[in-house]
């Protein structure tokens, strides 16, 4: 008996040529504008100057971090599984990355931010744009809408922290002493204000070690995530294999 084309099967035993996300690009380019406009009030300052053009700057990039660790990860996990999800997925990590740096270092000519502090803005946002592509890495290859819910829960706290979250149930003194404690609760959104609001001064030692605590934290998350996630894909193409075979001997 001849195997039918099934198309559920065929995402998992086919390969075909991965493009470029052109989709997203032309979707951050999109939100890019949208948010430059939206940061300056649709209306661009009388007198342009570092300190006129400092709060729309932070307002843009704020609103570019929410794009890139909120919008990313919510249209991916609305989307179908397909094959080689996890190499997909860091594509599209390193296409956002690409593009933040297209942001964040043009617009510090236009703030008082020293070099040595937008680099460290920098990097924190990296870091926590990993630990996301983490979490979709682990899910890609999943249809359970449970599992993609909890990832999109984790990016969310990856974003606004779980500081927020633990004050709502009366939790506002952790108190915690540790760089890599303090870390785990701390979000990418909440970071990049505490960054922003010390324009002029040089970032401290704890601030640079805060940042490799963060690092650590989201490679590491980055890399169960991608072994989850290929661990995940192998059993579905084994069970769509024996599907298959199951077929033929029909």
């Amino acid at each position: 008996m001849v195997l039918d084309h099934n198309p559920s099967i065929s995402p998992w035993i086919m390969s075909e040529a991965i493009e470029p996300p052109r989709g997203l690009v032309i979707a951050a380019g999109g939100w890019i504008i949208f948010s430059s406009f939206a940061s300056l009030g649709f209306q661009f300052p009388l007198h342009l100057s570092p300190s006129s053009l400092t709060p729309a700057i932070r307002m843009l990039l704020l609103t570019c971090v929410v794009g890139m660790m909120i919008a990313w990860p919510l249209v991916r996990l609305c989307q179908i599984p397909r094959d080689r999800m996890i190499l997909r997925t860091t594509f599209d990590m390193l296409t956002l990355a690409f593009m933040w740096q297209m942001i964040v270092w043009p617009l510090r000519l236009a703030t008082p931010w020293p070099i040595e502090r937008t680099l460290l803005l920098d990097l924190f946002v990296v870091a926590y744009l990993v630990g996301c592509a983490g979490m979709l890495a682990a899910v890609s290859s999943m249809q359970s809408s449970l599992a993609r819910g909890c990832a999109m829960i984790v990016c969310i706290l990856l974003t606004v922290g779980l500081q927020i979250p633990l004050a709502l149930f009366g939790f506002t003194n952790l108190g915690f002493t540790n760089v890599f404690l303090e870390n785990i609760f701390q979000g990418s959104v909440p970071m990049l204000l505490s960054i922003m609001n010390s324009p002029t001064s040089l970032p401290e030692s704890r601030e640079w070690e805060s940042l490799v605590a963060c690092a650590i934290c989201n490679v590491s998350l980055f890399c169960v995530g991608a072994t989850l996630g290929a661990i995940t894909a192998t059993q579905s193409v084994s069970q769509a294999n024996q599907v298959a075979s199951g077929r033929r001997a029909i």
